[in-house]
């Protein structure tokens, strides 16, 4: 968040010029921002001047317009990442605004995106403030566009300070910004009337983390990887884990190989990326091979209940039960390779992925399937609480988005389940996830996976969620001295911040993954991975404490 300086509007309003005029003009043109706030930290490898431009700036209102649709123009202000952002101008004087206008550019390519809320609000001494325009659909369907977000007032309004805030999806591009109006007050201008801001269309902040009991009281919840495309398999066993892998991450076994108690209680079946980036995920005879490798004699779901019996008999809990998640594949997706068509479930026509009826169908069919599955059999040690949202942005872009995903969410309900998401670190649609529906939402901090990033970041995504109420994802990335090392630091930032008592979901590559491996391990260093996380699952972890003030703030 000290990106961009810091600023105070003073308590004192600005007087009106003495020989004001009648002439419209821009009254912004060449203006200077007075100041710039972003909802959360912009992250270390976007604090350039490429990704947000400076506050010094004022490609906003130098009277320069873009030339063409491009994101490449030199005429566009940046802003990246950091959740949204809230812009104020001072006026030279305070004036009469008729018009305003803002243009933002739309380039799906590049990810440069139309904000979702847009409010424009006006103040005449900088500390009330009225909404005077609000934007939450523009609209817009081209894939590349310039988009201007237009009012003309009836009456214009007395104003000194305007303040524009927009929600930052991935990257939003600003052309001009403008204020028409005169500097002449007339007779009809209108007094700014005070208001609160608006709750209801803000996002929402909590300022805590999920309860267990929003899912399914569930406390740690681990990805457990499955289904591997048959040209990627290293062995027939790839992808299908066994009985014997789950149960060390059922139960924990000390280092004399004694099991002395519990560990993860539920667990997350999702698909490799391996299969997501193959054609097996975008065609129906893709999404049945997932289907039937996740529910494979022996193997993955079926293992994990036979692991949990076995677990259960050695600690003596007659009744032990782990709960299980599974996942709702998604019907459009824009990378790795594409078969020439979706094909048919049933054998009969094929399914147009690009209409609305048959994607539905298509996420029907993976709900039903897989609790049909599910119930083929008795599971007598595991419980079926939820499905998984695949994909890890909210693809905005997509005109049936936010359609499907209320119809799966409202489906899952009626069926008595949970719905819940995984987006990576701020990807798009972060902020909305209660607004989307879901029941709980685990942000990435993505830390483990980039060596240039700072610890700093695992400290913003700890107040991030806790200030949106979601939950948050720890990782591995591996088992040599710096993976550990970065693992342990989440560890010591959870029980720092206070999101290890609440639901956590945890990424080890997949199973047997990073933790399995790390029981195994004779190294000490190593085994720390393993007995740490199982401190960490039942709460008991205490961190370190290493790590520094000036380093998080």
């Amino acid at each position: 968040m000290s990106y961009y300086k810091k600023f105070e509007i003073p308590a004192c309003g600005i007087a009106p010029v003495k020989n004001g005029t009648a002439d419209k003009v821009n009254l912004l043109e060449r203006r200077p921002i007075y100041g710039i706030t972003s909802d959360a930290p912009v992250g270390l490898q976007f604090e350039t001047d490429y990704f947000n431009t400076k506050d010094t700036e004022m490609l906003m209102t130098d009277g320069t317009s873009a030339a063409k649709a491009d994101y490449t123009d030199p005429a566009y202000f940046h802003f990246s990442r950091g959740g949204g952002r809230s812009i104020v101008f001072q006026l030279r004087n305070l004036s009469a605004v008729n018009d305003f206008y803002i243009t933002f550019l739309r380039q799906d390519k590049v990810a440069v995106r139309l904000p979702r809320r847009v409010d424009v609000y006006f103040s005449a001494n900088g500390q009330d403030w009225q909404r005077v325009i609000k934007v939450r659909d523009f609209g817009s369907e081209k894939e590349t566009e310039s988009v201007t977000v237009f009012a003309n007032f009836e009456h214009p309004y007395k104003v000194s300070y305007i303040n524009i805030e927009f929600d930052v999806p991935c990257h939003v591009w600003i052309d001009e910004i403008k204020a028409i109006g005169t500097t002449l007050i007339p007779e009809d201008a209108i007094e700014i009337t005070p208001e609160e801001r608006h709750p209801e269309d803000s996002i929402r902040r909590v300022d805590k983390y999920p309860a267990y009991s929003e899912l399914c009281d569930s406390h740690n919840i681990l990805l457990a990887y499955n289904c591997i495309p048959p040209e990627n398999m290293s062995s027939p066993e790839a992808g299908l884990t066994t009985v014997e892998q789950f149960i060390p991450h059922l139960g924990y076994i000390d280092k004399n190989g004694k099991m002395t108690d519990t560990f993860f209680d539920s667990m997350l079946f999702l698909p490799y990326s391996v299969y997501t980036y193959s054609a097996l995920y975008k065609c129906a005879d893709g999404w049945k091979y997932y289907v039937d490798n996740t529910f494979a004699d022996n193997a993955n779901v079926d293992a994990l209940d036979k692991a949990t019996a076995i677990v259960g008999d050695k600690l003596g809990i007659k009744d032990l039960t782990t709960k299980v998640y599974l996942t709702i594949l998604h019907t459009k997706v824009t990378y790795g390779s594409f078969p020439e068509k979706f094909g048919s479930f049933d054998g009969g026509r094929d399914l147009d992925i690009d209409d609305f009826e048959d994607r539905r169908a298509a996420i029907k069919w993976c709900i039903d399937t897989q609790i049909a599955k599910y119930n083929a059999k008795e599971r007598a040690h595991l419980k079926l609480c939820g499905f998984y949202w695949f994909e890890e942005v909210i693809n905005y872009s997509d005109k049936y988005e936010l359609k499907l995903l209320a119809f799966a969410r409202e489906y899952v309900h009626s069926l008595g389940y949970k719905l819940f998401w995984i987006p990576y670190y701020m990807a798009w649609g972060y902020q909305d996830w209660k607004e989307n529906g879901f029941d709980v939402a685990c942000m990435q901090p993505n830390y483990a996976f980039h060596p240039q990033d700072p610890v700093k970041v695992l400290y913003d995504n700890a107040g991030i969620t806790k200030s949106l109420g979601m939950c948050y994802e720890l990782e591995i990335g591996g088992l040599k001295p710096e993976n550990v090392e970065k693992y342990t630091q989440y560890l010591d930032c959870g029980a720092e911040r206070g999101f290890m008592h609440s639901i956590k979901m945890y990424y080890q590559g997949g199973v047997p993954g990073e933790f399995y491996r790390s029981y195994i391990s004779d190294d000490p260093l190593t085994r720390t991975v393993y007995d740490n996380t199982y401190l960490f699952a039942k709460e008991k972890y205490v961190s370190r404490g290493i790590i520094k003030p000036e380093d998080i703030e």
